[in-house]
């Protein structure tokens, strides 16, 4: 006869199994940091300057994290505490409903005026449209392009590696979110190529490199090529929502540790370098050539021009120097900042040991 065993023999307990964003984990991250400079000496100005966050914003995540752990490390719900009630009745919908029904590629335009003059029913276009969008979710009725024989696109689901560009992303240094893309070149004998392009927005260097299809292994092997030919590190990329960037080429990003951004789908002005730059290498390059269509061929002279492009073609946004003239420029200025912040450093630990010697 068997006995029932305690639940405590083969269950896990106390282990917190809710999955929580990356963000908050940088934050608590940052937590640690901050609270280890400061153990070993740092003044809290110091401290908050190397976690680049502010005084209050840390105090903030230090009461939400001792409050509720890592739950208290994400961003808080921005949704109002008082939402819009529907402005229609049950009637209203039913009425709708039997419209949309008979009539079956009518939008709410249509409906709206039918409803004005054969039923006296005054609503407004947007309240006929949440209307319909209702029914549809129901399965109630269904949507226009069902009776052309289309398929919704479906939107991309970001639960591997790569996360949802967001709105105000910027460049703060050379090697983050630099832009990839690829552009279709038809060469002198009507020969196609995949042109694949990296640039960094904030130095314009470039890299680029041509093949024959634009598929995720070979965006993959262009990642590999692009880290040799920067003189600096990569540490984010940002791309469309090609196909060519998903597969192998996120999960080389993954196995870097890279962080890779997608875009908005129909959004290339948050893309305008990578767009700029495949325009001056059709114009300045492609356009001008005149060699074997060979794709080996093609990339000897392309490595030509991107090393002319970078070191000797004056740049407009860069006050007419070239690419590598201005990432020269600006690390020898990073240099004389971090000698700077260094020596600031050093005077203030000196300072505050002068002072520990004079209480003693």
């Amino acid at each position: 006869m068997y006995q029932k065993i305690h639940n405590k023999f083969y269950h896990i307990t106390g282990i917190d199994e809710t999955p929580y964003s990356k963000k908050a984990y940088k934050r608590k991250k940052k937590l640690n940091t901050y609270q280890k400079l400061v153990g070993e000496g740092c003044s809290q100005k110091t401290a908050l300057e190397a976690i680049d966050t502010s005084r209050s914003t840390y105090y903030r995540w230090k009461k939400n994290y001792q409050l509720y752990g890592l739950e208290g490390l994400e961003d808080e719900s921005r949704a109002p505490n008082n939402t819009r009630r529907r402005a229609w009745t049950r009637k209203d919908e039913l009425l709708v409903s039997q419209l949309r029904k008979k009539y079956k590629l009518w939008g709410k335009y249509k409906i709206t005026v039918i409803l004005a003059r054969e039923y006296n029913k005054k609503l407004s276009v947007s309240t006929v449209g949440r209307i319909i969008s209702k029914l549809i979710s129901k399965g109630e009725i269904r949507p226009v392009f069902f009776y052309f024989g289309k398929t919704p696109k479906k939107r991309r689901v970001f639960d591997g590696h790569a996360q949802r560009w967001q709105y105000g992303m910027k460049t703060q240094e050379p090697g983050e979110l630099v832009q990839m893309d690829h552009a279709t070149i038809r060469l002198h004998n009507n020969k196609i190529i995949k042109h694949f392009k990296a640039i960094c927005p904030l130095t314009k260097l470039t890299v680029e490199k041509a093949y024959t299809n634009a598929t995720s292994a070979l965006a993959a092997d262009f990642l590999k090529y692009t880290q040799e030919q920067f003189p600096f590190t990569i540490k984010s990329i940002q791309v469309d929502g090609g196909s060519e960037f998903m597969g192998e080429f996120e999960a080389i990003c993954q196995n870097k540790e890279l962080d890779l951004y997608v875009l908005p789908p129909r959004r290339p002005q948050y893309n305008a370098h990578i767009e700029r730059g495949n325009g001056t290498a059709k114009y300045e390059f492609y356009f001008q050539y005149s060699g074997p269509p060979t794709l080996g061929i093609v990339n000897q002279h392309l490595r030509k021009f991107v090393e002319f492009y970078n070191t000797f073609r004056p740049h407009q946004s860069l006050n007419y120097k070239t690419p590598m003239e201005f990432y020269e420029q600006l690390s020898d200025l990073k240099k004389k900042e971090s000698r700077v912040k260094l020596a600031l450093l050093a005077k203030e630990a000196n300072l505050e040991s002068k002072s520990h010697i004079a209480l003693s």
